[in-house]
């Protein structure tokens, strides 16, 4: 199911409903797309990529295009950008390296890049991001050593999808997303510190010290406002604020709390996902269906004072 959730009553709408509960089904939705189609597309990484028009619940499913689909961008012309993560799984397609995979509006595969970060180890892309002025990707990946343990790698794609940089080691990106307009918001893992940058294409605008990374807390999901300003969520219930004033960025943190029956163990009390509106702060949270909620930060420190 793909939740709803109504800003002006603060509540759940009917859930649109990819694929009805049967013994076959393994996954829950990963990742979802508002494209400017109208259609959501979404990813289940067990089963298969699908879209689903919310005007009339009507569903489309692409089994075509295999499994381990995992996080989506929406790429030019309309088309959808989705990572292959690729490791673990029994369908040939999803074995090995993951892949960058192109997908029409219709759902037809039209391009796979096959993603390697270093031999002896599996590439297992996670997420994607498309500059729409210069049209460059950015993706990062987990790369799962045959010896055991992880590295991790991203990687920076021309517009033609050709491979313009790879890197490996610190910083890890842990997250990264464009505005309409063009501007970037990167979040980095310096050996347990992290970094917040924000970009105008090429050029790093500002950056801020976001501090130190707690244990097993994970950058998850930026959500740029239609005013500019950008919520980025971390798994603990972290959410970072950034915002222009007066032609100056200005920086908050908000702590979210977590209901008591939705707090660790970890792995059924993780944020997803958060966004800012003008009266509130909102984040998704995997605890049975729930959204937290907490007031706009009062103090906000000017970027670079």
């Amino acid at each position: 199911m793909i939740g709803r959730f109504d800003l002006a009553s603060e509540s759940f709408l009917p859930p649109l409903v990819a694929q009805a509960e049967s013994p076959a089904v393994r996954s829950s939705v990963w990742d979802v797309l508002a494209h400017p189609n109208g259609w959501i597309y979404y990813t289940t990484f067990y089963e298969e990529m699908g879209r689903v028009r919310p005007e009339t619940g009507e569903v489309e499913r692409f089994p075509a295009l295999g499994r381990g689909l995992n996080e989506l961008a929406l790429g030019p012309e309309g088309q959808v950008y989705v990572t292959r993560y690729g490791s673990g799984l029994s369908d040939p397609q999803a074995q090995g390296d993951g892949a960058l995979v192109l997908v029409s509006a219709a759902g037809r595969k039209l391009r796979e890049i096959p993603l390697h970060a270093r031999d002896g180890a599996v590439t297992a892309v996670k997420s994607v991001a498309v500059d729409p002025h210069s049209g460059r990707v950015f993706l990062n990946a987990d790369v799962l050593l045959d010896a055991g343990g992880v590295e991790f790698a991203r990687f920076v794609l021309g517009p033609d999808l050709a491979l313009l940089e790879l890197s490996h080691g610190a910083p890890e990106l842990l997250f990264i997303a464009f505005a309409r307009n063009g501007r970037a918001l990167a979040i980095e893992d310096d050996a347990g510190r992290l970094r917040l940058s924000l970009r105008d294409g090429e050029r790093e605008r500002a950056s801020v010290d976001l501090g130190p990374r707690a244990p097993a807390d994970f950058a998850q999901d930026i959500h740029f406002a239609r005013d500019g300003s950008a919520a980025i969520a971390f798994w603990s219930g972290r959410v970072e604020l950034v915002r222009e004033v007066d032609g100056r960025l200005e920086h908050a943190r908000l702590e979210l709390e977590k209901p008591a029956d939705c707090k660790p163990p970890a792995g059924r009390s993780l944020v997803y996902s958060a966004f800012a509106t003008k009266r509130a702060v909102y984040a998704t949270l995997y605890c049975g269906v729930a959204i937290l909620r907490g007031p706009l930060p009062e103090a906000w420190q000017r970027v670079g004072d």
